[in-house]
């Protein structure tokens, strides 16, 4: 490791660190040290014992899927001696048994192990590079069928508030207290997204098939009812409104979130799991959630006849 990262990672322990965070860790530092690696073989199983370290300028900018490199002929003394590997800066590696990737093989990760008695362990020949996909390059592919992607189930739920919005508002334009009711209705958009990068979100429509009926049932299994695009809210309010004042009714609606992951498992081999996806459901209660918000009124709203009429004010829904 100390001769791949050009003598900047020089303490790195001579038997493997204790659990894959721990090999994430160094696997990182090397990454930093030289990105042009794109794997490291080792001929244990434990990610010890000789080590082929190969670098392909990483797995950036144009590199075909999968890239195909024969061990055979990069050091022959690796040929079927492979049997555990990392791939790195970006890579997931795919090992197969013969040349050019012939025989069997196996799925692309970025961190595999072969262990006695599994398929592989010592059979090794060629590997293949997967630049590994962006989770909008994966949810992508789920969409056009390029990927299989299976539901890995749920990870967390809550119950959380929307933003506050205002529905309906009256003006008391005399100078006692008015008894007030007025019939009011508002709509919300209810989510079932992924998360991308930098906060961005793909829908999860018809498209998605599979993946978006299974989602579905888990929110309905957790909560007890469907998913639908919007959720309305109506209902007749009275307030008491304190003189020359304007109230104005705000709704704070509820929603229920259910989160998990998806599994993308390429077509062509390589593989991304963690893909996340949310569902955010307003709960349909009209009566939780309602504030006023009283402010007084001006000199020139008192002299406003569409906002002060003969009658007083004027009651509306918004």
């Amino acid at each position: 490791m100390k001769i791949a990262t050009f003598g900047t990672v020089q303490d790195a322990p001579l038997t493997p660190p204790s659990g894959q965070a721990a090999l994430d860790t160094l696997r990182k530092r090397m990454e930093q040290a030289n990105p042009y690696l794109s794997s490291m073989h080792f001929s244990n199983p434990d990610w010890s014992g000789s080590v082929l370290s190969i670098a392909a300028n990483g797995c950036k900018g144009g590199m075909t899927r999968p890239a195909i490199m024969n061990i055979n002929r990069i050091d022959a003394s690796f040929d079927n001696r492979v049997n555990s590997e990392i791939g790195m800066n970006g890579c997931q590696v795919s090992p197969a048994e013969h040349p050019d990737r012939t025989g069997y093989i196996g799925h692309a990760r970025p961190i595999g192990w072969h262990n006695p008695g599994t398929a592989l362990y010592n059979q090794i020949t060629s590997i293949s590079y997967y630049p590994t996909p962006t989770v909008a390059e994966a949810a992508k592919a789920c969409k056009e069928g390029a990927a299989k992607c299976t539901l890995n189930g749920t990870t967390s739920s809550a119950i959380v508030p929307g933003e506050s919005k205002a529905v309906a508002f009256s003006t008391n334009c005399t100078t006692v207290v008015q008894n007030r009711a007025l019939w009011w209705e508002t709509s919300v958009a209810n989510e079932e997204s992924m998360e991308t990068e930098y906060g961005q979100k793909l829908t999860i429509g018809l498209e998605f098939g599979d993946l978006k009926t299974g989602i579905e049932a888990s929110f309905a299994q957790r909560y007890g009812h469907s998913t639908t695009n919007t959720t309305t809210f109506k209902q007749q309010d009275t307030v008491n409104i304190p003189p020359k004042t304007r109230s104005i009714l705000y709704k704070t609606p509820v929603f229920e979130v259910l989160s998990g992951t998806a599994t993308a498992q390429m077509n062509d081999g390589g593989a991304v799991v963690n893909l996340p996806w949310s569902v955010k459901q307003a709960v349909a209660d009209g009566s939780d959630g309602l504030t006023w918000d009283e402010i007084p009124l001006t000199a020139a709203q008192l002299a406003d006849p569409a906002l002060c009429p003969f009658s007083g004010g004027v009651t509306r829904s918004l």
